[in-house]
């Protein structure tokens, strides 16, 4: 059930918030612009104090829900790993600290030196708003010209025509080079960007070890039979040891539909 309500909740926040990032006629952001608000790094750069305290205290409670239900990024990753329908498809791997801890001071650093535009290669939000502006956004607006051209020949104005345009072969290139290598990290293992590039995820998952409500391994009643960890995507389930790594854990319940 919780993870049922867990999975309504991103795929539904997913759309809404796409929906914000490709919405030109300002219809989603009168609605919608709270989404972008609460995104970490936007709220960090506007000191937006209530936002910030709203996604630390999510995660002091529930883990690192933050990138499992809200962040557009980490939700996009779900829905690549989950075409894959392969069930019982992870193993464990140990967390690589030194890449995600160096990769957490670098984007700091592009921050601390006003240079927040390499930084927002990695970010999640901007990586994800970058991906959407370039990719989907030109075919939304073309599907809406189309859907446009058909009412005008009824004698409908439901739709109106909209320029279609690239802001320029560089932020193409550059969206498409993002998605490639999420969508092949997802493909292959899951979480993998989250826990290895995404400083957010580092971020959140120093937070995370302290979270009130986690998994945990009943070591009296597990068998060690490793479905927990072939269902986990953020690879941190330790079966052999029976420990769970909670600054990798996503919150996404897998582990617990499986045991």
């Amino acid at each position: 059930m919780l993870k049922k309500i867990r999975l309504t909740l991103a795929i539904v926040f997913w759309v809404l918030i796409t929906w914000l990032l490709i919405d030109f006629t300002g219809t989603a952001h009168a609605y919608l612009g709270w989404m972008a608000k609460i995104q970490f790094v936007p709220a960090l750069l506007a000191l937006n104090i209530g936002a910030l305290l709203f996604v630390v205290t999510l995660t002091l409670l529930m883990g690192r829900i933050y990138c499992s239900v809200i962040c557009p990024l980490g939700v996009m990753q779900d829905a690549i790993a989950w075409l894959r329908k392969k069930k019982n498809k992870y193993n464990y791997s140990p967390a690589k600290n030194t890449l995600r801890y160096t990769m957490l001071v670098l984007a700091c650093a592009t921050l601390a030196l006003n240079i927040a535009w390499i930084g927002g290669l990695i970010f999640p939000y901007s990586a994800y708003g970058r991906i959407v502006a370039a990719i989907v956004a030109p075919l939304y607006k073309l599907a809406n010209n189309g859907l446009a051209a058909i009412a005008e020949h009824y004698n409908s104005y439901a739709f109106y025509e909209v320029d279609v345009w690239l802001k320029s072969t560089a932020a193409l290139i550059v969206a498409l080079l993002t998605w490639t290598i999420i969508a092949i990290l997802a493909w292959k293992g899951g979480r993998t960007w989250c826990n290895t590039i995404c400083p957010v995820g580092t971020l959140l998952g120093f937070v995370s070890r302290y979270s009130l409500f986690k998994p945990t391994i009943d070591t009296s009643k597990c068998s060690g039979c490793n479905l927990c960890a072939r269902n986990c995507k953020a690879s941190c389930i330790d079966s052999k040891n029976k420990e769970i790594d909670y600054s990798r854990c996503v919150t996404c319940m897998d582990c617990m539909e499986s045991c």
